[in-house]
């Protein structure tokens, strides 16, 4: 069985490693696909635990708006899963040897989990009333998470 660094070391020595480490274009584009993507996940996640919260569309069912965004999550999710894969390729072993980048993939599947877990049961079954104490603890933790993610990810390029 090999080794997490094998499978780094054989990621960027790949195709696709060989492709973005050598292409001009590459990385940048990747990165903007990546950025786009979280952009989208981030505006979804932030309006659904707003509304949790009771910051905002208060006269809105956080049931609807949680179902409605969750496909624009799931989208942006996968291609920002694919444009990492992309992004790691280029920069496989110094994101081995990154802790920021460990925080960040840990982060993220916690994320993720709390997301398909208990975010999504909470946000669904949220009626169109007021905000209560679950709802707050479940967006407060969401938006905590998701922000964790942001800033390890950012702390990889100045690691």
């Amino acid at each position: 069985m090999l080794s997490p660094q094998h499978w780094f070391a054989a990621l960027a020595q790949s195709p696709l490693g060989h492709f973005t480490q050598t292409s001009r274009w590459a990385f940048a584009v990747i990165e903007m696909v990546h950025l786009l993507a979280l952009a989208a996940l981030g505006g979804s996640v932030l309006l659904v635990d707003l509304r949790l919260l009771g910051v905002i569309l208060r006269g809105e069912s956080a049931a609807v708006i949680s179902r409605d965004l969750g496909r624009v999550l799931l989208v942006s999710l996968a291609v920002m899963i694919l444009s990492g894969i992309g992004l790691l390729s280029e920069e496989a072993m110094k994101c081995y040897f990154s802790p920021a980048f460990r925080w960040k993939m840990a982060l993220l599947t916690t994320a993720v989990l709390f997301y398909f877990t208990l975010h999504r049961k909470v946000a669904r079954g949220a009626d169109g009333g007021t905000a209560n104490q679950p709802q707050r603890a479940v967006a407060i933790v969401s938006l905590v998470l998701w922000l964790g993610v942001g800033v390890a990810g950012r702390a990889i390029g100045l690691i």
